[in-house]
């Protein structure tokens, strides 16, 4: 059939009204770890458990909610207004070496370096910033702490005068700092960090029935999660308060009657989504590196490879480490058993503006992984943005053939620059794959089993 007619909706006056009264209600329930005062103990594993229940619990729709000050290292007293130093976009994440979500003690989802890996798939992803400041979302303008948007003078300015658009100015790191310093004390803080920010896990949209779920964060240092300038001192982060609110779903007598003969009659669940794994490694000081990656082989298939680089972004709060570096790439691909992704070469030269290609791999992702078209929800990272602050790699290797679809897999990324690597710089990577697990009934309780 080559054409089909079709009607306008307005027709459709028999259609009937379509209405849900499926779910009953769904409230929140908040828990914490056994004890907060380990809250700021750089390698404390802090971990909250949700015990196993007769309840309908729904994690895609939970979220951390954490509560603290940042105050001055030095003397562990509030800053003042005029201090130009600020928590980092994306702060909350960056005070944890990793993250990891169990249930019934198998482990479903496991993240190092959670900082690097989620601000990658916030740039990628975020359309807006408006609303990302509940989660301490609100990226940097510039590579600067800096929060005064005019140059000042000193002088009494003459008639006439015009104020001049500082170029140091931040508007990220402005807002964040004028969000921390309206508080009373200064420096407090309370951000609810959504599960869809942390886990792919996040995707599975259904209730998980009587389970045991287990989140664990061990901490790491207050260096990476600050960002002052040049005459402000070092400053610390008091975290006074951890939490992780989750839903209960509590669904109308039918439909809790069905569910129940689900599990009754012993019934297999799937329990799929696309995971993500961060891996990190320190480049050596050449024009050229190849990097092999680890992903698990068999039902597990790499979707994305996603990279970006830092050189000396984690050393001193001077330095920004929510911000990428590009090095003077040259060329980059991924080998997966010896298929070349893409097949044709990128070449790139940053110094000279040619770096359409990687751009466009880029901001096609939202596209490609959400289904956001870029007219209706485009990426709030701009062509110069991308250059100066978030130039991140994205390989599209979801189309392969059937000899990559068993056994192990091997894969490497090849990267060329135009200049010797710097020293202490590093490449993150992050892996989005397909992930399946299954949820077994015995009649009575679930458990999860690995394919």
């Amino acid at each position: 059939m080559i054409s089909q007619e079709v009607h306008d909706d307005m027709l459709d006056v028999n259609e009937p009204n379509l209405y849900d009264e499926s779910i009953r209600s769904i409230n929140y329930y908040d828990y914490t770890p056994q004890t907060q005062a380990n809250n700021n103990k750089c390698g404390h594993q802090i971990k909250i458990d949700i015990n196993a229940q007769d309840i309908y619990t729904l994690p895609s729709k939970s979220y951390l909610s954490i509560k603290g000050q940042i105050r001055r290292l030095d003397n562990d007293t509030a800053f003042v207004a005029t201090d130009e130093i600020a928590l980092i976009n994306n702060a909350i994440m960056y005070l944890f070496t990793g993250v990891k979500y169990e249930l019934n003690g198998t482990t479903i989802e496991s993240i190092n370096y959670p900082g690097q890996t989620t601000s990658m798939l916030g740039y990628l992803s975020y359309p807006d910033d408006s609303t990302g400041l509940s989660f301490c979302w609100n990226k940097d303008t510039s590579d600067n702490a800096n929060s005064s948007e005019f140059s000042s003078s000193q002088a009494a300015p003459a008639a006439g005068y015009i104020p001049g658009k500082n170029p140091q100015y931040n508007k990220g790191f402005a807002v964040r700092k004028g969000f921390l310093f309206s508080s009373d004390p200064l420096g407090c803080f309370e951000f609810h960090i959504p599960l869809s920010h942390i886990f792919g896990l996040a995707e599975y949209k259904k209730v998980i029935y009587g389970m045991k779920h287990t989140l664990t964060l061990t901490r790491g240092s207050d260096m990476a999660a600050l960002y002052r300038n040049a005459t402000s001192v070092n400053g610390k982060i008091d975290l006074t308060s951890i939490s992780w609110h989750m839903p209960q779903v509590q669904m109308a007598p039918d439909y809790l009657t069905g569910m129940r003969k689900i599990i009754e009659q012993k019934a297999v669940l799937p329990l799929s989504f696309r995971a993500r794994t961060s891996e990190q490694t320190t480049l050596t000081q050449t024009n050229a590196f190849t990097w092999r990656l680890s992903v698990t082989g068999g039902v597990e298939k790499p979707r994305w490879i996603i990279i970006g680089f830092q050189t000396d972004r984690t050393s001193n709060q001077k330095q920004n480490p929510a911000v990428f570096d590009h090095l003077n790439l040259k060329n980059v691909h991924a080998t997966l058993n010896s298929e070349k992704y893409p097949m044709l070469d990128i070449i790139t030269d940053f110094g000279r503006n040619e770096y359409a290609k990687l751009y466009s791999m880029f901001d096609d992702f939202k596209k490609d992984y959400y289904g956001i078209d870029a007219l209706v929800g485009g990426t709030h990272v701009n062509v110069a943005g991308f250059k100066s602050l978030f130039p991140i790699i994205v390989l599209d290797v979801r189309r392969q053939n059937e000899t990559l679809k068993t056994g192990v897999m091997d894969i490497q990324v090849r990267f060329e620059f135009g200049a010797p690597v710097p020293a202490d710089t590093t490449a993150n990577a992050v892996i989005i794959s397909d992930r399946l697990y299954t949820m077994a009934s015995d009649g009575k309780n679930m458990s999860v089993l690995t394919i």
